[in-house]
């Protein structure tokens, strides 16, 4: 389900509007449809933000996941065009089963403070890596990345347990070229997103990814998937 969550999130750009939304599906082997997602940035008049992605399990998928959902929230303050998270939270639940995490910033003290509930149980401990971002808010503020135009490595709160770490790779002409036959798209940006996680059976998450004229993800791919492929997320709204 985490990548169905990355598949819609992945290189997302504020595009200038108060309030941007999208609705992605993904495509697993023999899943048509694996899931669906809905994603919305609204940023409001006293320069605050909340970042919102809701992620279902459809069909054969929800009957073997236990109709698990996800949703994510980013909220925080704009500060000279760029978004700084003060919480981060995921929950993730089943028909028998919930579970909740909350991160909360301390930039200051190059601090973040994770909470985990679960059931009738709960704990706060300091997580074991600091970033000024989380995995939603990098995404949005991706075009603060872009220039240079050049290879880099970014952290974020929610990418994997170690140390958040995210390659970001622009691909030379040749392979620009792989990636176009590859996504079935001409136009556009072509990137590489590697998440240094197990994601699936992919060893460390590696993305294909394409962003639309609006600099919204238009399709992604998680290449070669152990038994089953690949994983597609294609915008549909």
């Amino acid at each position: 389900m985490k990548t169905i969550v990355l598949l819609m999130i992945v290189l997302a750009q504020i595009a200038g509007a108060k309030v941007l939304s999208a609705t992605y599906e993904v495509s697993y082997g023999i899943f048509d449809t694996m899931g669906t997602a809905d994603a919305r940035l609204e940023i409001r008049d006293d320069q605050t933000y909340t970042i919102r992605i809701e992620a279902r399990t459809t069909g054969l998928a929800k009957t073997l996941s236990n109709n698990r959902i996800e949703i994510y929230e980013s909220h925080g303050i704009v500060q000279n065009g760029r978004l700084v998270p003060q919480k981060y939270a995921k929950t993730r639940r089943t028909d028998s089963k919930k579970l909740i995490k909350i991160y909360t910033f301390d930039h200051a003290n190059k601090t973040v403070w994770r909470e985990t509930i679960e059931k009738d149980e709960w704990d706060r401990v300091k997580n074991d890596y600091y970033a000024t971002d989380d995995i939603l808010s990098l995404f949005f503020n991706f075009n603060h990345y872009m220039n240079p135009r050049k290879n880099r490595s970014i952290a974020a709160i929610g990418g994997n347990k170690k140390d958040g770490r995210i390659d970001v790779v622009f691909p030379g002409k040749s392979e620009t070229a792989l990636m176009k036959q590859k996504l079935e798209i001409e136009g556009g940006e072509f990137l590489k997103v590697i998440l240094n996680d197990r994601i699936f059976a992919s060893e460390r998450g590696e993305l294909l990814i394409n962003l639309g004229s609006d600099g919204l993800c238009d399709k992604a791919i998680l290449e070669d998937v152990l038994f089953f492929g690949d994983i597609v997320g294609r915008r549909v709204k």
